[in-house]
């Protein structure tokens, strides 16, 4: 067997003084901008949520109006703008207070019934 000779054996240097900074370390306010981002992106999920449930509910409000009047989904669109306006209500609680009403959750409120009937004036059934 022959021998294998060891590496030689060295000091560690002692050095004084604060420690150099670390070089893989993330840069300074890193973990502040991750959280802005981390709390825009739930905001945004959040109102992403709240755009989804409104469109359905506007969807359903047009289809009331579309069954009620014979009008064109464009048409329906248009009426439930044009009344939130007069009433100063958002189309989604316009549409809601449409949809409540045609399920009988509620009665609709005595403003959007006038607001639906200057737009929608009933038409006259033959006898």
């Amino acid at each position: 067997m022959t021998a294998v000779p060891a590496p030689p054996l060295t000091r560690r240097r002692t050095v004084s003084g604060p420690p150099e900074p670390r070089t893989d370390s993330p840069p300074a306010g890193a973990a502040d901008r991750a959280a802005d981002r981390l709390a825009a992106l739930e905001l945004e999920v959040e109102q992403l949520r709240t755009a989804m449930a409104s469109r359905a509910v506007i969807e359903q409000a047009k289809g009331i109006l579309m069954l009620l009047t014979g009008c064109t989904d464009e048409a329906a669109f248009h009426v439930l703008t044009h009344i939130s306006s007069t009433t100063h209500r958002k189309v989604r609680d316009l549409a809601v207070a449409l949809t409540d009403s045609a399920c009988g959750r509620a009665p609709l409120p005595g403003d959007v019934q006038e607001a639906i009937r200057d737009v929608c004036p009933p038409t006259p059934h033959p006898a």
